[in-house]
């Protein structure tokens, strides 16, 4: 009876992907070809048609993560309080991704169809639309490379979710009056407010994975409990990225000229780069591993790269999202020039690389001392 059970679930599984890759093809067809401007409500059936394929591989995705015994990429000593568990689950701050993605497409499915049917038009509701896009777009980007990266495992359903996203993206884009000047001016104290959440949330979780990482060294060593809280405070970084991208990207075409020749955006630019750099390397080497780290002399010489990564990681990360924080808000930096904020930005980092290696070396010596 269960080998009957087990068989269903799989049969269940492959029909349902060869839907999904029927009507992804449909809509892409119908996107290429079957467009014409003529046609106004011809897209909104493009993109309803695009969301409800999304919701049914989110509920395919659901079903088969309640109805089965182990996940996917499950080994016997991993258990859902650990980080590598929680990456190959595809879980987001203990979400499930396609709970995340389902919502996502249910929301894009409702708001089309109320257009459709009630034959209204709203540039800023296709402009949330959009931005909500573009979150979600970036969302699934992390998780792809996330898990392929760490897990070695590439996940077919994130590629479709990744590839849904996009061409809803293009075809918000295409709609009338959605990226106007006008319309992004309108909306800049919306997206001012997206912009500011954002970097809350990534100073935020900066800030903190400092702190909570000299808190949890004072036993020389990082447990896997804490190194799952690490994990979550990484991806809390990683979405206040998103968000200061995704808004950031609309703030910069209200005056695309001025903001290019504008020396703080342009150092804010940077830093907002090298924090995207620095979360690469924390996200898919530093936060995996962060149970490893100790400052034990046992354990001294078999994890040296990691834990001067870790030191390291998290002075960039505290000084650059500072950086980015004071240059959004100080507008007086302007008068500077670029060459003078990108050296005293190279300064405070190298400080802040050495100070963070000098901590290092006191925890190590402390450690020693107790032995």
């Amino acid at each position: 009876m269960e080998k009957h059970r087990k068989l269903l679930h799989i049969i269940i599984h492959r029909v349902a992907d060869l839907v999904v890759i029927v009507l992804v093809l449909v809509c892409i067809g119908f996107a290429v070809w079957g467009f014409k401007p003529d046609h106004p409500n011809l897209m909104l059936y493009i993109l309803i048609l695009l969301s409800l394929t999304g919701i049914g591989i989110s509920f395919s995705k659901r079903y088969m993560r309640e109805h089965s015994d182990h996940s996917e990429m499950e080994t016997e000593d991993e258990t859902e309080n650990h980080p590598i568990a929680q990456i190959k689950s595809v879980l987001f701050l203990e979400v499930p991704l396609e709970k995340i993605i389902m919502g996502y497409f249910i929301c894009i499915t409702l708001v089309y169809s109320s257009m459709l049917i009630f034959g209204f038009t709203l540039p800023v509701l296709d402009l949330a639309l959009l931005t909500l896009s573009g979150i979600i777009t970036l969302l699934l980007f992390y998780n792809l490379v996330t898990v392929f990266g760490i897990a070695k495992w590439f996940s077919w359903r994130v590629l479709l979710f990744l590839i849904l996203s996009c061409i809803i993206s293009a075809l918000m884009m295409a709609r009338p009056e959605v990226i106007s000047i006008s319309l992004l001016q309108e909306a800049m104290p919306y997206m001012l407010t997206v912009h500011l959440l954002g970097l809350v949330l990534g100073l935020g979780g900066a800030i903190i994975i400092d702190v909570m990482i000299f808190h949890f060294l004072g036993n020389f060593k990082i447990s896997t409990r804490e190194a799952v809280i690490m994990h979550l405070l990484s991806q809390m970084i990683v979405l206040g990225l998103i968000l200061l991208v995704i808004s950031g990207i609309a703030l910069m075409f209200t005056d695309l000229h001025g903001y290019l020749e504008n020396p703080r955006f342009l150092m804010k630019m940077t830093a907002v780069g090298i924090v995207s750099l620095n979360g690469a390397v924390l996200n898919l080497y530093v936060a995996p591993k962060m149970e490893l780290i100790s400052l034990r002399e046992e354990d001294r010489e078999s994890n040296q790269t990691l834990v001067k990564a870790s030191f390291i990681v998290g002075a960039v990360s505290a000084i650059s999202w500072l950086t980015v924080f004071f240059l959004a808000m100080i507008e007086i930096l302007e008068t500077f020039s670029y060459i003078t904020l990108l050296v005293t930005y190279m300064l405070l980092l190298a400080m802040a690389i050495g100070g963070g290696l000098f901590t290092k070396q006191r925890y190590e010596k402390s450690a020693k001392q107790e032995e």
